[in-house]
């Protein structure tokens, strides 16, 4: 009886050891000091235990994340059993349900995913903020605890002006105790629409009085046809979303959903951030009072006119309220002129059609830019343009077109008169072509980027997609096909064909000085978006200095005057690559030897940034993502007159452009060709002809007869071989072969 007394003792007190304080959703929320913008709560970083009841179905949360294992993030909301559960002031709370296995990787806890709404849950973790909004974090598999079932929370009726106020800044004395609420807003207008890539939608409400507050996309509810779904408990039957995006001018007299916090103004944070948000979970949280017409499918044909040809513009508009009662197109061909200013023509119906109208814009010439818009307006005198112009402001948003003699180039897919720096070619198939500036291969960037040689304003794009990319060398000639992608913000073209043209060019970086603060945060960097850059000091002869040898996730910054402040200097990332990082694993220079071995094994010894160190440049690729321009140098000798020691670019096991590869020491003829050739030595030696693929697979092998080698090529598909002379299993010297069909 004594030894089981004591087994009972010991269990009860290893009970207590490792048991969590019980705290109520109520009181973790309780902020510090809210009159001087402090949110933060009294538990922030504490583990705790609490219940409350489930707010909102496990698998309505859609959030892809490439750091957690499945590729999806988790997230439900809590509400305090309190009252029943009624969303009262500070009675809500987000959770997250992700922690780290034994393999310390982020794992989706898997019953997070099959919650329901009125479920009472407790929920043991580590309670964090991300953007000012708080979460509680579990800590493994068996954090979260069905105790039993209540009634299904209910919205509470909050006005916008307690969140936000006309510009989105924040109001935390009064917004911040319905962050993670379920919560209905009245009488509110769509002002824009803010469309992400991947099927997301996000759009900005105002009330009255012009407070604003975002309705973004966390859940299934808003999410459009072209979302595929990452949650394994989706009741999406078809896998997608379903959320046709509203028209600035959408009057909704409700719209419901979750409160979240997305700090800036008193409380902090980047200006792009959004303030109290709020995050709809089902079709019945929209209710429309009314809506302007609705304007899609807009189509050009062609999409890259010539000289000779006319250009037919389409559109389907129809009105889920009434009827359509007119519609103009408005154009010209004058880059000076005001849009309200264009000239005015009534679009007609398509012969047979009921809501496709149709317009022809007379050929221009050559280099001619056409711009042009199109109004729509209903039998309630509801407006609504193309492309998409907010609510109130003077005059719309345009689209354009320029007359081009050989087709598209990359400058026309990068430049853009959208506010949002969309690409005017976004969800177009193109060809375009141009010089690589970066490949794929392992010793180089890891990603292949093209440029228009001799421009240096919007002349770069990214290229991503599996399709042959991974025989790209640097300085090559190609032409791609693909679907053009905007990344939150960063251009891309998804790439379904690539063509080698067989000639090779160098581009020359441009020169940016990283401490120009003014073109970073106002968008002046924008047209130098996936170029080559060179950051350097704009006065001859000085040095750049490491200003923040560690910026986070990879980053550190580079100065002018290692005194600047935070904002003047520009990001580098380099030393880690994967799904989730952009930069190359042949740059030695990181923020923290973590990154060895982080996102892939780097190939070199890492050397950690110093705010010591100081160079003459940084040569890359300038990278646009998390609202923030960063240069990812492809190789160490894109750090230039670093004062440490890297290891030479001559240690990596290969070559990665064309220029390098091709040290031709004898003569292909015809070249190109299609049948026969000749490959004629500078020597009468004997000789093996080896060809390559530009993916390094050999595709033929022939012996030559003397300083002669003559053979059939007929069988090989149309594009650049690498050629090699072999004696005596030494490579005499390489050539290109292009092959024409």
């Amino acid at each position: 009886m004594k030894k089981l007394f004591f087994t009972l003792v010991a269990s009860f007190l290893m009970a207590g050891m490792y048991a969590q304080t019980y705290v109520s959703i109520t009181d973790i929320n309780q902020p510090k000091n809210l009159t001087n913008c402090n949110d933060t709560s009294l538990y922030y970083g504490d583990t705790i235990r609490t219940i409350g009841i489930v707010t909102v179905d496990g698998g309505l949360s859609e959030v892809s994340s490439s750091s957690v294992q499945g590729g999806y993030r988790p997230f439900f909301f809590i509400v305090d059993t309190a009252n029943g559960g009624t969303n009262a002031p500070y009675a809500s709370l987000e959770v997250q349900g992700i922690y780290r296995n034994s393999q310390n990787a982020f794992q989706a806890n898997t019953l997070a995913t099959t919650l329901l709404a009125g479920d009472v849950v407790e929920i043991t973790g580590y309670l964090n903020a991300y953007h000012n909004g708080l979460q509680l974090n579990t800590l493994d598999a068996n954090s979260i605890t069905i105790l039993s079932s209540s009634a299904v929370p209910t919205p509470v009726i909050v006005p916008v002006a307690d969140l936000n106020d006309p510009n989105r800044i924040n109001k935390v004395t009064t917004g911040e105790k319905w962050e993670g609420s379920f919560v209905t807003l009245q009488n509110v207008t769509v002002s824009e629409v803010v469309p992400f890539s991947n099927g997301r939608i996000s759009f900005n409400v105002v009330d009255g009085s012009g407070n604003k507050v975002n309705v973004s996309d966390r859940f299934l509810a808003q999410k459009s046809a072209s979302h595929q779904t990452v949650n394994p408990n989706t009741p999406s039957t078809s896998g997608t979303g379903s959320f046709v995006s509203p028209v600035p001018g959408t009057f909704y007299t409700t719209l419901s959903g979750i409160i979240r916090h997305d700090g800036n103004g008193c409380t902090g944070g980047a200006g792009t951030n959004r303030g109290y948000e709020i995050n709809p979970f089902d079709s019945t949280h929209y209710n429309i009072g009314y809506a302007p017409p609705y304007i899609e499918s807009v189509e050009r044909d062609p999409l890259v006119p010539n000289a000779n040809q006319d250009v037919e513009i389409t559109a389907k508009i129809t009105d889920y309220d009434g009827t359509v009662d007119s519609v103009i197109i408005a154009w010209s061909t004058n880059k000076t002129a005001a849009p309200s200013s264009y000239t005015k023509t009534n679009m007609a119906l398509a012969i047979g059609s009921t809501d496709e109208y149709e317009y022809i814009i007379p050929k221009q010439a050559i280099g001619t830019e056409i711009r042009y818009y199109i109004y729509a307006e209903d039998n309630d005198a509801n407006p609504s343009y193309y492309p998409n112009t907010p609510v109130g402001q003077t005059e719309p948003n345009i689209q354009f077109y320029t007359i081009r003699a050989n087709g598209l180039t990359i400058q026309d897919i990068q430049y853009t008169l959208d506010p949002s720096g969309d690409s005017p070619y976004r969800g177009e198939t193109v060809t375009i072509s141009g010089v690589a500036t970066a490949s794929q291969f392992d010793y180089d960037l890891g990603y292949v980027y093209i440029q228009q040689p001799g421009e240096t304003e919007f002349a770069g794009i990214s290229l991503i997609g599996s399709f042959d990319l991974g025989s790209v060398y640097r300085n090559e000639w190609i032409e791609v096909t693909g679907d053009i992608v905007e990344n939150f913000g960063f251009t891309q073209m998804i790439v379904s064909k690539v063509v080698h043209l067989g000639q090779t060019d160098t581009i020359q970086p441009v020169a940016v000085n990283p401490s120009d603060s003014a073109s970073q945060a106002n968008g002046g960097w924008e047209k130098y978006e996936s170029m080559l850059v060179k950051y350097e000091n704009p006065t001859t002869g000085n040095k750049l200095y490491i200003t923040d040898d560690n910026a986070g996730f990879g980053d550190y910054r580079v100065g002018i005057d290692p005194t600047l402040s935070y904002n003047q200097s520009g990001l580098v990332l380099a030393g880690r690559q994967g799904s989730n990082a952009a930069s190359s694993l042949w740059t030695q220079l990181v923020t923290d030897t973590l990154y060895q071995n982080t996102d892939g094994a780097m190939f070199l010894q890492a050397v950690t940034t110093s705010d010591t160190m100081t160079m003459d440049a940084v040569i890359g690729l300038l990278y646009y993502g998390f609202s923030a321009y960063r240069v990812l140098p492809r190789a160490n000798d894109d750090i230039i007159g670093l004062n440490a020691t890297l290891s030479p670019i001559g240690t990596r096991p290969n070559n990665v452009s064309l220029s390098e590869v091709f040290n031709i020491d004898f003569t292909i003829y015809p070249n190109p060709a299609n049948e026969n050739i000749t490959v004629e030595a500078n020597h009468s030696e004997g000789f093996e002809v080896a060809i390559y693929n530009l993916s390094g697979v050999q595709v033929g092998n022939h012996i030559s007869n003397g300083s002669k080698a003559q053979f059939n090529v007929s069988n090989l598909a149309a594009g650049a071989y690498v050629l090699k002379l072999v004696s005596s299993g030494a490579t005499l010297s390489t050539g290109k072969l292009l092959i024409s069909k």
